[in-house]
């Protein structure tokens, strides 16, 4: 996982947490495909519950997510799976 990835995710959930939900949401898609793509996946329901935050447009929800969860889930070895509830 490459650190300007993992910095412009925290970056991101910066944005949604300062009240610019337009541009983030318009950043997300872009990003999460770049991480899928060099990561290969992410948990299942890690990825409900962003989507879940995204439809009820709880964008703090979601940057907490975006900036622990999913930072946290990329920066860990693939066996550990110490993460939160999702």
């Amino acid at each position: 996982m490459k650190n300007g990835q993992l910095t412009r995710l925290t970056a991101l959930a910066h944005q949604f947490r300062l009240g610019q939900s337009v541009a983030a949401s318009q950043a997300l898609p872009e990003l999460l495909q770049e991480v899928l793509t060099e990561q290969g996946n992410l948990p299942p329901g890690l990825v409900a519950a962003l989507l879940q935050c995204q439809e009820r447009q709880d964008w703090l929800g979601l940057a907490d997510y975006l900036e622990y969860e999913v930072v946290h889930c990329l920066s860990t070895p693939a066996g550990d799976t110490n993460t939160g509830d999702y």
